[in-house]
């Protein structure tokens, strides 16, 4: 198992390890992220941005959007205020997004849309 360093607003991490944003993930989503890493051999950084975490703190949302390695955004979960900002988010090439509409315009905006989180095990058991 990794060792997982976990930052919520307003704190940053600033070493080398994989950065990983997770915004308004639900609760199987966190359960399905804990099993797709508890094989990897990589130390990183998971970013949450969620209700528990924070009032709205959404400069440092797309700061974290801009600079993580991978964002994982969970659209049917999080607040209206941060998805005012879907289309921004969805627009970055490292963000993998989830959502159960079947009708969406993110499609437009990236190929990225995913239904589970097997994505993660491509590349990332080893440091």
């Amino acid at each position: 198992m990794p060792n997982i360093a976990v930052i919520t607003p307003p704190d940053r991490l600033h070493n080398l390890n994989l950065n990983i944003l997770m915004i308004y993930p639900s609760e199987d989503l966190k359960q399905a992220f804990q099993t797709q890493i508890q094989d990897w051999d990589l130390n990183f950084n998971l970013y949450l941005y969620n209700q528990e975490s924070t009032e709205h703190d959404l400069d440092w949302l797309l700061t974290q959007v801009k600079t993580c390695d991978i964002t994982i955004f969970d659209i049917d979960n999080s607040t209206k205020e941060v998805r005012d900002l879907a289309s921004y988010i969805v627009a970055h090439s490292s963000t993998y997004w989830l959502t159960n509409s079947a009708e969406t315009v993110y499609n437009k905006l990236s190929i990225k849309r995913v239904y589970d989180l097997s994505f993660l095990n491509q590349g990332a058991t080893s440091e």
